[in-house]
C-alpha cells in the first residue's frame, strides 16, 4: 500500500474491479469491447461500481458523501477510465449534474439532490443545443416567470445520460435580450413533471463512446415550481463558468486522459516486448524504445501538472480559472498527440477491433477523441487563457513574487504530497485570476531552492541538479520574453485574443506552466517518492521535451538517463503499477492473456 493515505481509496477501488486482462472479469476490455460492438450501454459495470458505492465520492461530505479531496477523486476516476472511457464517463455525468447544485443550490436543493445520487439515481447536466454548439449564450431554451413558478421551453441536445436521468440541471435563457445575465440554471426533476410536457431524443450514433446514453430533452412550456430556480436568477453562465472549474480539471481532463494514456502504453508496451521482428523484439529497435519513453515522460508531465490542479483546487481556489483551462488544453491534447504516436509502434494492430488485448487500442484512439470537446474545447480554452496572458504578465512585472503574501505556503501546499489539504471552499472559484498563478510564478523560488541544492546536493547528482538549474533558467527566460512581447504588444494583447498570435502563445504559456509545475513537484517530494524520483533524471528528460516547443538549443540528454527512464517503465509495467510519480498498485494480472486469437 502506498504511504500517500489519499491514493488508498483509489488502490482499494482497483483491487475491487480486478485485472482489466482477464477476459472473464465483468469490467475487463473483452466485456467492454463486446459492449461497444453492440453500441449497449454497461449496466452491469455501472452496478458494480454502484456495489462498491463510487457514487458516494459525488457527494460532497457535509452532505453525507465521501467526497472531501479533488487528489483522491483523480485517482479514484483514472482508475475506473484506464479500464473503459464510456464507462467512466456515464457515470462522472452524475457529478457534473450535481455541480451547479453544490456550487449554488439552495440547502433544500443540495439534500435533494445528495438524496437522489444516494439511491443511485442519476443526474445530467442540460447545457448545449444542436443550433449553437460551445456557444452558450446564444442558447434558445427559455424559462418564462409566471405566477406560480416558470414554463420551460426549448430542446438540449448531445446531454449525457438525458433519457436515463432522474434529474437534471438546466440552463435555460430568463430574459429575452440574453446576455452574460440573460441566463440562469433550474434543478428539474422529471418525477415533478407532467409527463407530457417533455420527451426524450433519440439515442445519437457516436464514433467513440458508442455504448453511452448520449441523447437529448424536449420541453414543451413544462411548468416548473419555484423552488427549482438554483438562485440567482440570473447568474446561470457564472454557475457553470464555475463549476467547470471543478469538472473541466478533473472529469472531463486530466483523469480520463491520463487514465486511457496509461492503458495505451501499456498495452503498446505488451506488444513491443512480445513481438518478434528482424531478428528480435520490437522493443530491441532503438527509434521504438526512444518514441516508448517519450510518451512515458509525457504522461509523467502530464501526471505532475494534474496532481497540482487538483490540490490546487484546494489551496489556490482563486486561481482555478486560469489552472483549469491549461489542464483542459494540455492533458488531453498531449494525450491524443501520444497515442497517435503509439499507433505507428502498434502499426496495423491499432486498427483493429479484435486481436491485440480484444482490440482495446482502436476503442481508445475513438473514445478519446472527445475529450478535447468536453466542458469547453480546445479553443475555448485558448481563449480563455489567452484573455488572462497580459494581466499575468502585468502581476509578474510589477510584484516581488519571493516576498508575495502567502505563496511559498500556497506552493508547498499544491506540491507536497505530504500535507493535508485545506477544506475545498466552493465560494472561493472567481471568474477570473486577477494575474495570479502561483504555479508558474513560484519558478524564482524554484530557481533559489536549485541554487541552495547546488551547493549542498547531498546524495543527489551534481551533474543532475545543475542540469535542472540551467533548465529552470531556460524556462525562466523563455517566461521573460513573452512578458516582454506583451507589454509591447500593449492594449492589442486583450484586443486580439482570438489572433493565432495569442493562441500561440496561450500554448507556450502551458507548457511553461507543466515545466514548472514538474520542477516543483520534484523539488517537494524528492525525499518521499522513490529513488526514481528523487534521482531527477526523469525531470531532466520532461523539462527537454516541454522546451522542444520553444526551438531553443539545448544539450544532449545524457543515454544513461533515458536508459533509466526506460529501466523505470519496464519495472512500472512488470510490477503492475500506474504510469505515474505516484505509481499505485494496479490489480495483478491474472494471467498474460493479450486477447490475440
Amino acid at each position: 500500500m502506498l504511504a500517500l493515505g489519499q491514493y488508498a481509496t483509489a488502490e482499494a477501488l482497483e483491487q475491487y474491479l480486478g485485472d482489466p486482462g482477464h477476459p472473464e472479469n465483468l469490467f475487463s476490455f473483452r466485456h467492454s469491447m463486446e459492449l461497444d460492438e453492440r453500441d449497449e450501454y454497461p449496466e452491469a459495470i455501472y452496478a458494480l461500481l454502484n456495489d462498491w458505492k463510487v457514487y458516494e465520492y459525488y457527494i460532497p461530505q457535509d452532505l453525507g458523501g465521501k467526497l472531501k479531496s479533488w487528489e483522491e477523486m483523480l485517482a479514484i476516476a483514472r482508475v475506473i477510465a484506464r479500464r473503459d472511457l464510456t464507462v467512466a464517463i456515464a457515470h462522472g455525468c452524475t457529478y457534473l449534474g450535481a455541480s451547479p447544485v453544490w456550487l449554488s443550490g439552495s440547502t433544500t436543493q443540495k439534500h435533494r439532490v445528495a438524496e437522489l445520487i444516494k439511491n443511485q439515481q442519476q443526474i445530467s447536466f442540460g447545457l448545449t443545443e444542436k443550433n449553437h454548439g460551445s456557444d452558450i449564450l446564444a442558447s434558445e431554451t427559455r424559462a418564462e416567470k409566471t405566477d406560480t413558478g416558470y414554463l420551460l421551453a426549448g430542446e438540449k441536445w448531445l446531454i449525457g445520460n438525458a433519457s436515463r436521468s432522474s434529474a437534471l440541471a438546466v440552463f435555460a435563457r430568463t430574459q429575452a435580450k440574453g446576455g452574460p445575465r440573460g441566463f440562469s440554471l433550474f434543478l428539474v426533476e422529471k418525477d415533478q413533471l407532467d409527463p407530457t410536457s417533455y420527451g426524450h431524443l433519440p439515442k445519437i450514433k457516436t464514433h467513440g463512446l458508442r455504448g453511452a446514453n448520449i441523447c437529448g430533452i424536449t420541453f414543451h412550456d413544462t411548468h416548473l415550481s419555484s423552488d427549482t430556480l438554483i438562485e440567482p436568477m440570473g447568474a446561470g453562465l457564472e454557475i457553470i463558468l464555475k463549476a467547470f472549474q471543478i469538472t473541466r480539471t478533473l472529469h472531463a481532463g486530466a483523469a480520463p486522459s491520463l487514465g486511457q494514456a496509461d492503458t495505451a502504453l501499456r498495452v503498446t508496451l505488451a506488444f513491443a516486448l512480445s513481438r518478434e521482428l528482424y531478428g528480435g523484439t520490437v522493443w530491441d529497435i532503438d527509434h521504438v524504445r526512444q518514441s516508448l519513453i517519450d510518451v512515458f515522460a509525457d504522461i509523467l508531465i502530464c501526471d505532475c501538472m494534474s496532481i497540482a490542479a487538483v490540490r490546487a483546487l484546494h489551496a489556490a481556489t482563486e486561481q482555478m480559472s486560469l489552472i483549469s483551462a491549461i489542464i483542459k488544453y494540455f492533458v488531453p491534447t498531449t494525450t491524443e498527440d501520444l497515442i497517435h504516436r503509439l499507433s505507428a509502434i502498434l502499426g496495423a494492430r491499432f486498427y483493429l477491433r479484435e486481436e491485440h488485448c480484444w482490440g482495446i487500442f482502436q476503442k481508445i484512439v475513438r473514445d478519446h477523441g472527445i475529450i478535447s470537446v468536453f466542458d469547453g474545447s480546445t479553443a475555448v480554452n485558448l481563449h480563455g487563457i489567452a484573455l488572462q496572458l497580459p494581466t499575468l504578465a502585468a502581476y509578474r512585472s510589477q510584484t516581488d513574487i519571493k516576498s508575495s503574501e502567502g505563496i511559498k505556503e500556497r506552493v508547498a501546499t499544491i506540491f507536497d504530497l505530504q500535507q493535508p489539504l485545506p477544506e475545498f471552499d466552493p465560494q472561493k472559484l472567481e471568474i477570473y485570476n486577477r494575474g495570479r498563478d502561483d504555479i508558474l510564478q513560484s519558478i524564482e523560488l524554484a530557481i533559489a531552492e536549485l541554487y541552495n541544492l547546488k551547493s549542498n546536493p547531498g546524495d543527489l547528482p551534481s551533474d543532475v541538479v545543475q542540469q535542472i538549474l540551467t533548465l529552470t533558467c531556460e524556462i525562466q527566460t523563455v517566461i521573460e520574453a513573452q512578458e516582454a512581447h506583451l507589454a509591447k504588444m500593449g492594449s492589442n494583447a486583450a484586443k486580439s485574443s482570438k489572433s493565432r498570435e495569442m493562441f500561440t502563445m496561450s500554448k507556450q504559456y502551458c507548457a511553461l506552466h507543466a515545466a514548472v509545475a514538474c520542477v516543483q513537484m520534484w523539488l517537494h517530494n524528492r525525499q518521499t517518492l522513490g529513488a526514481f524520483f528523487q534521482q531527477g533524471e526523469w525531470l531532466v528528460v520532461c523539462l527537454h521535451r516541454l522546451m522542444e516547443s520553444f526551438y531553443r538549443p539545448l544539450d544532449t540528454i545524457p543515454s544513461s538517463y533515458l536508459e533509466n527512464m526506460g529501466q523505470e517503465m519496464l519495472r512500472l509495467y512488470a510490477e503492475d503499477k500506474l504510469f505515474s510519480i505516484v505509481p499505485l498498485q494496479l490489480a495483478k494480472k491474472d494471467s498474460l492473456a493479450t486477447g490475440t486469437k
